[in-house]
């Protein structure tokens, strides 16, 4: 099965094909656990995450029409769930004490050079406002283009663009004044 695409194995899955639903998580399970601790920076919120995840595909799975990639439709209920994870719960604290233990590095800023830790860089993406968050991660982290992250946020590509653009120039803005 392995062979197979995503809308294979989601038709043969929709058809009551559990090895087919089975092995279309298998394959993507690390791609929502991934994005799931971008979002949140702690291991074990992203497995509750991820686990959350799984159980609503489970649930919606009947539902998915295809107008969509199955990746992209994963990712949208996987940036959702994470939205609702961190509302119910306050994993700011949480995110930057995982984050500050990762080593530093440098990150390269247009125009300017400034050493920040891997922890300093996911906490001041945190601050972002939700949707700059989801589109910086998506665009940043994930690698997904614009094109792809608009359709996983529902909105325009210039609306991605947009948030992007607006992430990267508030980021700026802090890592200038960290100097």
């Amino acid at each position: 099965m392995e062979s197979f695409s995503d809308m294979e194995l989601v038709e043969r899955a929709q058809g009551s094909d559990s090895s087919a639903f089975e092995n279309l998580i298998t394959r993507h399970y690390m791609t929502v656990y991934r994005a799931a601790y971008r979002w949140c920076g702690v291991k074990e919120d992203a497995e509750d995450i991820t686990q959350e995840v799984f159980i609503k595909v489970a649930r919606k799975f009947k539902t998915f029409a295809g107008k969509s990639s199955f990746k992209t439709w994963l990712y949208r209920i996987t940036v959702n769930t994470a939205k609702d994870f961190g509302r119910k719960r306050s994993t700011r604290r949480a995110y930057v004490k995982a984050w500050s233990a990762e080593t530093r590095e440098t990150v390269t800023n247009p125009g300017k050079d400034v050493d920040l830790s891997t922890g300093e860089l996911y906490a001041a993406i945190a601050r972002l406002p939700s949707r700059q968050k989801a589109a910086a991660l998506l665009v940043w982290a994930e690698g997904l283009t614009h094109r792809e992250a608009s359709r996983v946020l529902e909105c325009s590509e210039s609306t991605v663009s947009a948030h992007v653009f607006q992430a990267r120039e508030k980021l700026k803005k802090l890592f200038i004044e960290k100097q």
